[in-house]
């Protein structure tokens, strides 16, 4: 009875549904489940400042909350992948227009394992680009995909860069027509080959249509497919690799709806299935991930639902064949009902071979659940053999996205990490020097220093507490661990 007992109690551990905000909008992009079977969640967060900052979460194998921070300077930062180098730390990849004149840059940012932020690096372009995937190599540098503009006012192209594990840029690549081009999604087929979707203008047909192509470590495109069969604009959103090459996601817009469109193609680019799911309402297929356990597809789609709300942008959680994207019958999926708009970020397979999803919920108001702020970030986790639906109805709380503040808002000054064990950094356009003065919590001036930028402090023999940091007539509070 007690062995029963305790495996009834761990298969109710390995799924759950919960929600996460502060007083802002609050945006979950990615989630990644580290070895130890808790996890990382990483987005953007208006809780920390009153412009979005970057976030990274830690919660443990039940999805209660570890801690967080914020990352950014005093304008927006948006964090849309997160990646663990066991051991050193962990990256978060995005885009940020702090250090620009107001238009979005590549950014790339390298935390220890508790969070704190050692670097963040941008990467300027006089016009906007705007990072949408990214995935780790081989030697643990990065490929990160998006779009980028050649002027400002221009359409997107394909925007590809590749960089080393310390952040530093190895090459970059644009490619385009005279539409709007973009880069959705990446994923490493092997340890120099990768392999990129996104949507590709065709000026024959005046039509965007989706497309995969194949490139090298050195940037250089192997083979280039464009997809979408049918009449009609196509757009693919994911990838995922599976036993077949690589499947396909996205949608097609016609003139009455989206469907969902999916399907397959080797890794030689020959295109394998393409299959448009034509139903009454809007779908549009925004993630999916392959389960290797499983030999199955878990589709996260996005639907327009007449039957529900105004605003009834809904999202339910289905599995699929990996070779088609069809949906199977008899298998339980998991739908998340809200008044408001309600969106996916990333999906993620498991350890236990299920799988775990993050993104957003902007309007929660049935009477029982809690919005702290504009939207709450959810992450929904699902055990491996598919055996249960998840309950998202009964969710009635929302855990706090809580956070200290790495930067002083309006002064374009970085100092991090925050909280700090040791040495505190900071960081500012321009060579000027500027007078930092540190308090303790009863007002007492502690130190009193001119810096220039990059310059340290060190406060590693400092007791344990809450200091007062006041620079440019801000002040900001700091934790010393």
């Amino acid at each position: 009875m007690f062995f029963l007992c305790a495996v009834q109690l761990l298969s109710a551990q390995t799924r759950f549904y919960k929600l996460y905000s502060g007083t802002g909008f609050d945006k979950g992009e990615d989630v990644l489940a580290l070895p130890d079977s808790t996890y990382l969640v990483a987005g953007s967060s208006g809780s920390w400042e009153e412009n979005a900052q970057g976030f990274l979460m830690k919660i443990d194998s039940v999805g209660a909350y570890v801690w967080s921070h914020a990352y950014g300077a005093q304008e927006s930062e948006e964090i849309k992948r997160v990646f663990h180098r066991p051991g050193m730390g962990y990256y978060l990849a995005g885009m940020s227009n702090s250090w620009s004149n107001g238009n979005y840059d590549p950014m790339l940012i390298f935390t220890d394992l508790a969070g704190n932020q050692q670097w963040i690096k941008t990467y300027q372009n006089p016009a906007w680009d705007r990072i949408h995937d990214g995935v780790m190599t081989a030697d643990t540098g990065f490929v990160l995909v998006g779009e980028r503009q050649a002027t400002l006012g221009a359409e997107a192209d394909v925007f590809v860069m590749r960089l080393d594990k310390n952040g530093d840029t190895l090459w970059t690549k644009t490619l385009g027509t005279a539409g709007a081009d973009r880069a959705n999604s990446v994923v490493r087929v092997s340890d120099s080959l990768y392999v990129v979707g996104g949507e590709w203008f065709v000026a024959d047909s005046s039509a965007t249509k989706g497309f995969v192509m194949q490139i090298n470590d050195q940037g250089v495109v192997q083979w280039f497919d464009t997809l979408g069969h049918l009449s009609g604009d196509f757009v693919v959103l994911d990838l995922t690799p599976s036993l077949y090459g690589v499947q396909f996601a996205g949608y097609k817009s016609g003139p009455a709806d989206y469907d969902k469109f999916s399907g397959s193609i080797g890794l030689d680019g020959v295109i394998l299935t393409q299959v448009v799911d034509n139903l009454v309402s809007d779908d549009i297929i925004q993630q999916f991930a392959y389960l290797p356990q499983q030999d199955l597809t878990i589709l996260g789609v996005q639907v327009l639902n007449d039957n529900t709300y105004q605003e009834p942008y809904d999202l339910y959680f289905a599995y699929a064949d990996a070779y088609y994207g069809y949906w199977i019958a008899g298998f339980p999926s998991t739908t998340i009902l809200n008044q408001g708009y309600d969106y996916i970020g990333n999906i993620r397979p498991t350890l236990d071979g299920g799988f775990i999803a993050t993104g957003y919920n902007s309007v929660i108001v049935d009477g029982q659940n809690q919005l702290n702020g504009g939207s709450n970030v959810f992450i929904l986790k699902v055990n491996g053999n598919g055996s249960a639906y998840v309950q998202t109805d009964t969710v009635f709380t929302t855990q706090q996205l809580v956070g200290l503040s790495p930067l002083f808002e309006g002064s374009n000054v970085l100092m991090f990490p925050n909280p700090v064990v040791s040495v505190l950094h900071f960081d500012w356009s321009g060579a000027v020097p500027k007078l930092i003065e540190i308090q303790d919590a009863m007002g007492h001036l502690l130190h009193r220093e001119t810096i220039t930028p990059s310059q340290t402090i060190d406060l590693g023999i400092w007791p344990q507490g809450v200091y007062f940091v006041r620079i440019d007539g801000k002040t900001y509070p700091v934790v010393k661990h």
